[in-house]
């Protein structure tokens, strides 16, 4: 009689299911399928707000990503997603990611270079609940992004 719970190793089977699913999301949308059409072929798996809020979240930190760079600001910015995958809300921060000692530039030129370019780009940062902007992302904190 096999005495080992089962409960551990589906829970284990279940989530990595679940990450080869988002997996296969993130795939089908770098392939040039729409969010929503993934959304539909996800029914009864996946609700389609998470899927939805996944996806969302997915191509905004790319296209973030992809400003930085075009703007030289990559090796100072970063785009992360928040939350586990499939699971809770998913928001996209901008954070610092080097060593703030590093920075040779003028800190608030650097920040007011990367506001101007979100702006540009239909995006602001999330005001810190306190301190400024400046020292939110000098002290290394992620930082959300949101569409006005």
């Amino acid at each position: 009689m096999d005495t080992d719970p089962a409960t551990p190793q589906a829970l284990a089977e279940f989530r990595a299911a679940r990450e080869a699913l988002f997996r296969a999301f993130d795939h089908d949308l770098r392939q040039g399928r729409s969010a929503n059409e993934i959304a539909r072929m996800a029914q009864g798996t996946v609700s389609r707000p998470v899927v939805l809020a996944y996806l969302t979240a997915k191509r905004v930190a790319a296209d973030v990503r992809r400003m930085l760079r075009s703007a030289g600001l990559d090796g100072l910015f970063g785009a992360e997603i928040t939350g586990e995958t499939g699971r809770g809300a998913r928001e996209v921060c901008v954070m610092l990611v080097v060593d703030p000692r590093e920075v040779v530039d003028d800190r608030d030129s650097v920040v007011a270079r990367l506001v101007d370019l979100l702006r540009a780009n239909n995006l602001r940062l999330d005001a810190p609940w306190r301190g400024s902007l400046a020292e939110a992302l000098w002290d290394g904190e992620p930082v959300r992004l949101h569409r006005p």
